[in-house]
């Protein structure tokens, strides 16, 4: 079956505005505020809300043996639980120069959460983020607080979560069962192993960082997150920030060049998409306050590196502040927690009630490692003061992510005054999955329901078998304007509604 698909701006716009009961002169309307943020104010703001909301968690730990099953009020028994805790304390312990936190030794917590999270069969984030906390207390281990204090018993214990092997095989180069993101997971633990000296095994090391790189020391500018399927998404800038991270750690100056085309490709990317309100990937998983974090994070990473800024530092500032006030408005102050469930939310399955602490800790922990490498660069550039509002140009047209033999692979980035929109060709966990199908994602008023298979914009055939099948995961042609206005797809091979990618 053969289906042709051709878009333009002007029938999106149309189209969505009826649907919507919004006028297309509403959306070209752009509010008028120039007012300016001083960097000591926000800098103060965050400062005195991580100070308050730390405290309000720590206090709330009577004791760890045995640990809580909530801490207020929010179940602790969920995937990197206490792993994201663990760095959370660290950074702030690094961040807010204490040891201390609400008459709370913050290492010996640190260590009692170790064994806490080998026991809950910690692996991935909860590695990365224990091994981010041993970091902050020092690289030199005969020097480090948190080290120090622990017997040869949990010494061990903390060194065993730290192994990557626990979700990477080495000898066969595969992750265990995991998306490909996860190779920057397992190379920047790989990478603090070494620098702390818990792996003195220098080849080990960089045999993984090469697999790691491998999509883009093979030329690829964007990470497919499921080889071959196909799915691009916000992990993909995630990625390649965490291995350029780890290449700096091991000083492995052929994979920084090796990443370095992707990281400029995928900022300027990601600044087309952004948001006025800081919201940067509006398709795929991790939906919500994550890509408001992820902003505050990408524009922290581009304050450390120059080279790949997509926009001036001053308009960096204006996107962090804009996720920032996001983040805080979303903040329930009574109950100390993001608001992950509130009425009208979606969210992907695996985010559960038992993993809201979790989810509201990693808040504070991507804060402060954001907030501390921000405001460096703000100072070190002189920038006293920023605009409030986020300026963002007006932008059409079409980036691929995979244009060579077979199917193809890209997103149409739209955004005329306030009409803003990406339409995405991609794949997602199952074929035709709401959040990868080709809607115009991010259009004002418009969203797909979360996590479901359902036609969004995007027609389902029910067939006389019992199959139903969409156009969608992909294209097998994908032609866009010169202008960028329009773009026409063309599928000959269509893909059954809910089956694997």
């Amino acid at each position: 079956m053969r289906r042709r698909m051709l878009l333009t701006v002007e029938m999106l716009g149309l189209i969505l505005a009826g649907l919507l009961g919004v006028s297309c002169d509403s959306l070209a309307q752009t509010p008028a505020d120039a007012s300016q943020i001083q960097t000591s104010n926000l800098d103060q703001q965050i400062r005195d809300f991580l100070q308050r909301e730390v405290t309000a968690h720590v206090s709330d730990i009577k004791t760890l043996g045995p640990p809580p099953d909530r801490v207020v009020g929010a179940l602790t028994t969920g995937e990197f639980s206490w792993g994201t805790f663990m760095r959370t304390l660290g950074a702030y312990s690094e961040f807010a120069g204490t040891k201390t936190i609400a008459n709370h030794d913050v290492p010996q917590m640190i260590g009692k959460m170790a064994q806490i999270e080998w026991n809950h069969g910690g692996k991935t984030w909860g590695q990365l983020y224990a091994a981010m906390a041993l970091e902050s207390f020092g690289t030199d281990l005969k020097h480090n607080l948190l080290w120090q204090g622990l017997s040869s018993e949990e010494r061990a214990t903390y060194a065993a979560l730290l192994d990557p092997g626990r979700f990477y095989e080495a000898k066969t180069h595969t992750l265990i069962h995991l998306p490909e993101n996860y190779f920057g997971v397992a190379a920047r633990i790989a990478v603090i192993d070494y620098e702390l000296g818990l792996n003195k095994d220098r080849a080990s090391l960089d045999d993984l960082l090469n697999q790691a790189a491998k999509q883009f020391t093979g030329g690829a500018l964007f990470a497919d997150d499921a080889l071959p399927t196909g799915r691009y998404d916000r992990y993909s800038n995630e990625y390649a920030r965490a291995l350029y991270e780890a290449a700096e750690l091991a000083g492995r100056d052929d994979l920084l060049k090796a990443v370095a085309p992707s990281l400029k490709e995928q900022m300027k990317l990601w600044w087309d998409l952004l948001s006025p309100d800081g919201y940067g990937y509006s398709w795929g998983r991790s939906l919500g306050a994550i890509s408001y974090m992820d902003t505050m994070e990408i524009a922290a990473f581009l304050g450390k590196h120059p080279e790949f800024r997509p926009a001036p530092l001053p308009q960096l500032a204006s996107a962090y502040f804009a996720a920032w006030s996001w983040l805080r408005r979303d903040f329930n102050d009574e109950t100390h927690l993001l608001s992950l469930f509130a009425f009208g939310r979606g969210d992907y399955s695996y985010i559960t009630k038992d993993r809201e602490w979790q989810q509201t800790t990693t808040f504070f922990g991507k804060v402060i490692a954001a907030h501390q490498m921000f405001m460096k660069a703000l100072e070190k550039e002189g920038v006293k003061s920023f605009s409030r509002q986020l300026s963002l140009a007006d932008v059409a047209r079409f980036e691929y992510f995979r244009n060579g033999p077979g199917r193809k692979f890209g997103v149409w980035v739209v955004r005329q005054g306030n009409i803003h929109f990406e339409l995405p060709f991609v794949t997602g966990p199952k074929a035709a999955t709401s959040d990868y199908e080709p809607a115009p994602h991010g259009f004002p008023g418009f969203v797909v329901p979360v996590e479901k298979i359902y036609p969004c914009l995007v027609p389902f055939l029910e067939l006389e078998d019992g199959r139903t099948i969409a156009p969608a995961d992909g294209a097998d042609a994908i032609r866009p304007a010169a202008d960028g206005k329009s773009v026409t797809a063309f599928w000959k091979g269509w893909v059954v509604a809910g089956s694997k990618a």
